[in-house]
């Protein structure tokens, strides 16, 4: 992997690797720890969707502030600052929900800061024709977390009880943050002189009057909405329809992930034959599918490798989406667009979030899966044949030559 030869970027990548690892098993061991303390689906998507509203109201604000600092110092602090933060879920946030609902959004602020950043600092510390493969790479990381500790998270959750989980997401928080000490300052190239409300409409608006952006992020937005019942349901289907338990959610959240490194390895070949563009709208597509046959089909034996292929396909359109961001947005302006690309589609995962939670007891698990992969490819389904997705105006200039 050429960009691995670049050691700021390599360095990116470890401390993702380190903190992710605790954070897979923490994404289990709250999911379990909620549902096993209320028995009802409605408050997972509750906790899930204190941690998106929080995106969705500050991510675009606090970007703004970001976007004119050293994103060197805001990466190393908001994971720092986090670590103390998930020690406390299981010594406060075990004894009380709303503790618990508090310490959730506190964490997911310091996310909101995180994140965007993270993004925005990739075609920094690569050359630009190695930036897809740099955010394979990073979802790369991402998944192989999945599948090293998901599914041993289920187990450990089902043994000994979540507490560890969120002990060990601390210490991995600290380790990554002191990892990231090393990178280079990282400070934007030119200071906008737009006042604050400016900037945070100037980051909004670049998604809406981009060509490109806005038709890649409104189809994502449509199928986010659906598509992320996942999210709030994975575990309800494993506990409640498909008698696994905790256990067998880790085991489909890894086979997820497996599926996700498999897409990684695969991705640089597909892109070689497939425009990005394109690829990002077929990977929704056939997402959308399988997720429909997940309700279709509701059987462990079944399940199990439809999580597999899901996983697959969504690295075929979340890398290529975050490309199309990153190279259709001015440098200086980065963090600012990925704060709002995330608020948008944290609003979209939100209603989805919701809306599963609040029909899982009507219709139940398997139909609303159903339904919400039939909406996902019907929303991809409909930008392919209104015209795609345009590709950057280099590249059209490049592909003419």
């Amino acid at each position: 992997m050429k960009a691995l030869r670049h050691a700021p970027f390599a360095r990116l990548i470890f401390s993702y690797l380190v903190s992710q690892a605790g954070s897979k098993i923490h994404r289990v061991a709250l999911l379990v720890l909620i549902y096993l303390l209320t028995e009802k689906a409605i408050w997972v998507s509750l906790v899930l969707g204190v941690q998106l509203l929080g995106t969705v109201l500050f991510s675009p604000l606090l970007s703004a502030w970001a976007d004119t600092q050293d994103r060197k110092r805001l990466l190393v602090w908001s994971d720092l600052l986090r670590a103390p933060l998930v020690a406390l879920i299981p010594l406060l946030g075990a004894k009380s929900l709303p503790i618990l609902l508090f310490l959730v959004f506190l964490i997911e602020l310091l996310r909101d800061l995180h994140d965007p950043i993270q993004n925005a600092v990739v075609p920094d510390l690569v050359p630009k024709e190695e930036v897809d493969e740099a955010n394979s790479l990073i979802l790369l990381a991402d998944r192989l977390s999945e599948v090293l500790f998901v599914g041993a998270a289920g187990v450990l959750v089902a043994a000994v009880g979540p507490a560890f989980a969120f002990y060990l997401d601390a210490a991995t928080y600290l380790a990554s943050g002191l990892i990231l000490a090393g990178l280079p300052p990282l400070r934007p190239e030119k200071l906008s002189k737009a006042g604050f409300l400016a900037r945070v409409k100037e980051g909004l608006g670049h998604l809406v009057r981009h060509p490109t952006i806005r038709r890649a992020v409104g189809t994502l937005f449509a199928a986010a909405a659906f598509g992320s019942v996942e999210t709030a349901l994975g575990v309800v289907l494993a506990i409640k329809w498909l008698k696994v338990g905790s256990a067998g959610f880790g085991f489909m959240e890894a086979a997820m992930a497996l599926g996700a490194i498999l897409g990684g390895l695969a991705l640089p070949h597909l892109l070689r034959r497939i425009p990005r563009e394109r690829l990002f709208l077929l990977g929704l597509l056939l997402f959308g599918i399988f997720e429909a046959s997940i309700g279709a089909f509701p059987f462990f034996a079944w399940v199990l490798p439809a999580f597999f292929i899901s996983g697959f396909l969504n690295m075929a359109f979340i890398v290529p989406a975050r490309s199309i961001l990153q190279l259709n947005t001015p440098q200086e302006m980065r963090g600012r667009i990925f704060a709002a690309f995330g608020a948008v589609m944290n609003a979209a995962v939100l209603i989805g979030t919701m809306l599963g939670g609040a029909l899982e007891g009507l219709i139940g698990a398997p139909m609303v899966f159903l339904l919400a992969g039939a909406m996902v490819s019907l929303a991809a389904g409909y930008t392919l044949l209104t015209g795609g997705i345009p590709a950057p105006k280099e590249a059209r200039q490049t592909q003419g030559a």
